[in-house]
């Protein structure tokens, strides 16, 4: 497998990122990248990331890099890799330099993320990394948290 790394989305790179789709049974999984893109205007904490393997864009992740006002946490909004590189170790790879990424701040104790309840890839993905059902669903979301302290 080629080196995976993280590459903040810029204007020369965002369209490859919309592009980026998960599999026709996985839409309902995930918001859209477009959508995505759009929330990290919003939320001022969290920065859009392309996930990449050697040259090749293989995935998408929205993350804060600062600790979300609400909680303290450090929130992954958004994690996916692109339909025709799945199955391959990029998830895994991928979501270890996110948290590399967030474990970098010296304030991230806790790093939450949530899924739909019945995407079982997701949950055992992250679970894979010592996430731990929290028993809180936000926006009909299962949440899991990883404690870093």
């Amino acid at each position: 497998m080629d080196h995976v790394y993280l590459k903040p989305v810029k204007d020369d790179i965002r369209q490859q990122c919309i592009e980026l789709r998960p599999g026709d049974d996985q839409l309902r999984f995930v918001a859209s990248n477009l959508n995505s893109l759009q929330k990290a205007v919003e939320e001022k904490t969290c920065n859009p990331y392309a996930i990449y393997a050697g040259d090749t864009m293989v995935g998408f992740a929205l993350f804060d890099e600062e600790p979300y006002p609400d909680d303290g946490c450090f929130w992954i909004v958004r994690f996916m890799i692109d339909r025709n590189y799945q199955g391959r170790g990029y998830g895994k790879a991928g979501l270890s330099a996110v948290l590399r990424k967030q474990r970098e701040h010296p304030a991230c104790t806790v790093i939450r993320i949530s899924h739909v309840p019945d995407n079982t890839v997701a949950n055992r993905l992250y679970k894979g990394f010592g996430f731990e059902e929290t028993g809180q669903f936000i926006n009909g979301e299962l949440v899991l948290d990883l404690d870093i302290s």
